[in-house]
Order: structure tokens, then sequence, then C-alpha cells
């Protein structure tokens, strides 16, 4: 699908996420059989309940079919990201704060190392863990990989 087609889409979707408290984390369109597959990945403080998901499903599936987007048969998917998938931008770490997180950062020496903590704070440019050994600010810019620790 061509990138102003899924301009609009993601338009059109947007408000229809944030009235229900959602941000859309990433939209992808790829073949699907004879049909697309347009699938929304959506969080919210809190994550996203089944419920959410399903709600969201059925208003953004009926905007499209009254915008007339899509010319081609589709199927619609909204779904959360997941438990574990790696926070990456500023957004994702702020969604984050007061949650248990693996960090892996660069060294100077150009080795990794893993850090785990509380996320405190989100700065632009940092984030402030509190770690067994204190509170720690981490440059961003040094981190490799970070994803919330999972509850066992």
């Amino acid at each position: 699908m061509d990138d102003p087609k899924l301009a609009a889409i993601r338009e059109l979707a947007e408000p229809i996420l944030a009235q229900q408290n959602l941000e859309l984390v990433e939209l992808t369109c790829r073949p699907q059989g004879r049909q697309l597959l347009l699938k929304f990945l959506v969080d919210g403080v809190g994550g996203v309940s089944i419920q959410q998901c399903a709600r969201a499903n059925s208003r953004i599936g009926q905007a499209l079919e009254e915008a007339r987007l899509l010319e081609d048969a589709y199927e619609l998917e909204v779904s959360s990201p997941g438990l574990d998938r790696p926070l990456v931008s500023l957004r994702d770490f702020e969604r984050a704060i007061g949650e248990d997180l693996r960090i892996e950062v660069s060294e100077p020496d150009g080795r990794a190392r893993e850090l785990t903590g509380m996320l405190l704070a989100v700065q632009p440019e940092a984030v402030v863990l509190k770690t067994k050994a204190g509170n720690l600010t981490v440059d961003r810019a040094q981190i490799r990989r970070a994803k919330k620790t999972l509850p066992w």
C-alpha cells in the first residue's frame, strides 16, 4: 500500500483511538492471501484490554467503510504490542514510569552492561532508574535495549 493511503488511514484512526485513551504504536499493511492485513498496535496507560481492542477494531472498521479509503478486501486487526516489546520512543518510556525495567547499555569500551530497576523518571535525553545501588541516570543514547521485566 502506498504511504499516502497509509497516512490517511493513520489520520482517520488516531482520533478514534484517542477517544478511548489509546495511542497508535504501529500501523502496518501487508498482503495476506487475496486481501490486505491492516494491523494496528495500540497501547495505553496501564495497558490495553481485549475489550478496548475489540471496540477500537469496530470503530476503526466502521470509519474505514464510511471513508472508503480501501478499494481492496482487507482484514482489520487491533491488538496490544505485548508486555515484552522493546521500549524505544520517549513515549514508550513515559508509559513505563513506575515499572521494573531491564536495560542494556553501551559502556565506553563498547561492551554491554545490564541494568535493572524501577523507572522513576523520563527526561528528553535520559531516564532515571531506582536500582539496588541507588538512583541512576542513564543517557538514552547509551541504551541498546530496554524492556519491562515480566512479573513471575
